[in-house]
Parts: C-alpha cells; structure tokens; sequence
C-alpha cells in the first residue's frame, strides 16, 4: 500500500516512568513532563484535522541506524550525535530517533513512502 495521506506518529510512552529510573535530577525531570496531556492534545488537533495518529514501540529507535538496521548503544557515543558503528552513517540523534519512528509507523499502517 503507498500511503499518500498525512498521518502522525508517536512514541508510545505509557509505563515510561515506570521502565526508565535513573539520578534524581532524571526523575525528577520525568515526573514533571506529561505524556498523556500531550498526546491527548495532538490527538485531538489530529482528529479535527482528520489526520490519523499511530502509537509506535519507542524500544532502539535512538540506538537503530535508520540506513543499515544496526542496533547498538555505541551508535550514540553522545547525546546529541548518532554514528553507526556499522556503516558510518551520521546525523542529530533526535533526527535518527524521528526516522526510526515514522519508520516503525509505517511498518505498522504496512505501507511504504
């Protein structure tokens, strides 16, 4: 299926403060930030736009060379810069995270760009 239409997509990160525990300064960071309120507001502009919202598994997509499909936690040296231990593809980690994520979405719809 080739998908020509608009389509959101997201990380599904219920549970996520239960799954990541780290410093104090991390936690506490993550209880300040509201997952559910945010996703319920796209969620909602989304669907006034009649625009579909996919929830994706956010398991590796920072560590995945979007490229190649290799996982490692070396890909991500540090936080902002990604670089596949495989085959030296480089870029922003957050672009690499968005890639793996539309990637996952689209596997999901079972569609293709």
């Amino acid at each position: 299926m080739r998908i020509d239409s608009k389509a959101i997509a997201l990380e599904n990160l219920l549970g996520i403060r239960e799954r990541a525990k780290g410093s104090k300064k991390f936690n506490r960071m993550m209880s300040g930030w509201n997952f559910r309120e945010l996703a319920s507001f796209i969620g909602y502009k989304a669907a006034l736009a009649g625009v579909p919202v996919i929830y994706v598994d956010p398991k590796e997509t920072s560590k995945t060379c979007p490229r190649c499909g290799n996982v490692s936690r070396y890909n991500r040296k540090t936080q902002g810069w990604f670089k596949c231990t495989r085959c030296g593809y480089q870029s922003d980690a957050d672009r690499v995270g968005a890639l793996n994520i539309a990637a996952k979405a689209l596997d999901a719809l079972g569609a293709r760009l």
